[in-house]
């Protein structure tokens, strides 16, 4: 049974995001409709895992499955007193809520879209919590600078995995850990097929230190959480981007969401540690 074909406005735009030029140019529009929204600060898939947190503070209640996704992520790695790095900052939210409840020394959140820096520098930016506009391949930090380096649905947007993962190794210290979340496909020709991180985690500096399939839990999470996300975006997005937003975005009628249901993707959690 073959799957219905895309809109033709998604396959045009699964070409464009090819491109990197157009997801940086994406995520700098993007940033500018929802610049009035502060109560929206997360962009990630979410994750329902087998026992929820519970009492989630008010602040963080809206968005908890979101919230919850950078809490399981960080499980089991130390993060008081060090120095984190998040790339890939979206609206700050993650960055705000790993510096507000587990403690780093510092944590610098990069961001290659310059009006999401811009955005989360004047909502978020606070000692010990910084955000800089760079590309994650090319990052401007000294070798051996962070403990422990935070990647949630970024590496998918990477062409090259190897050259990531070589980048990641000079700015982490030995033994430091690269956490990463995110959805993989089963298509071996696909940009980022699970096959081809799988072989240049192997021919890296890093060692696989846990892996779980995080598929469930992602699904339901945004089930639970796609109303909310739709009324978001038919208030804030103009009509004519409002149905490739929708397939963007964490909705159930994104690509991602569906392309997870029919067992095309899988959805990953990675904890890498740096040999020493």
């Amino acid at each position: 049974m073959t799957s219905p074909a895309k809109p033709v406005q998604q396959r045009v735009f699964s070409r464009l995001w090819r491109q990197p030029w157009f997801r940086r140019q994406f995520y700098n529009v993007l940033g500018i409709f929802f610049r009035g929204k502060t109560q929206w600060r997360m962009m990630n898939c979410g994750f329902v895992p087998e026992r929820p947190t519970e009492n989630w503070p008010e602040e963080y209640r809206a968005e908890r499955h979101s919230y919850e996704l950078y809490a399981q992520l960080v499980a089991g790695t130390e993060i008081g007193g060090r120095e984190v790095l998040e790339i890939g900052a979206g609206r700050g939210g993650g960055a705000r809520f790993v510096h507000a409840t587990m403690g780093p020394r510092r944590l610098v959140a990069l961001d290659y879209a310059a009006s999401t820096v811009r955005w989360c520098r004047k909502k978020f930016g606070r000692p010990g919590l910084e955000f800089v506009c760079s590309d994650a391949n090319g990052m401007p930090f000294g070798a051996g600078t962070f403990d422990v380096m935070i990647a949630v649905e970024v590496t998918h947007c990477l062409v090259e995995k190897a050259a990531f993962l070589r980048e990641a190794a000079r700015v982490l210290k030995r033994g430091g850990r690269l956490l990463i979340a995110d959805f993989f496909y089963l298509r071996a020709d696909a940009m980022h097929a699970l096959e081809k991180f799988e072989r240049a985690v192997e021919g890296s500096e890093f060692k696989i230190v846990a892996v779980d399939d995080w598929t469930s839990g992602v699904i339901a999470a945004i089930e639970a959480d796609s109303a909310r996300r739709a009324a978001e975006i038919q208030a804030s997005v103009p009509g004519f981007l409002r149905e490739v937003s929708l397939g963007f975005t964490s909705t159930t009628a994104s690509s991602t969401y569906v392309a997870m249901s029919a067992g095309r993707t899988v959805y990953r959690r990675y904890v890498l540690e740096r040999r020493s």
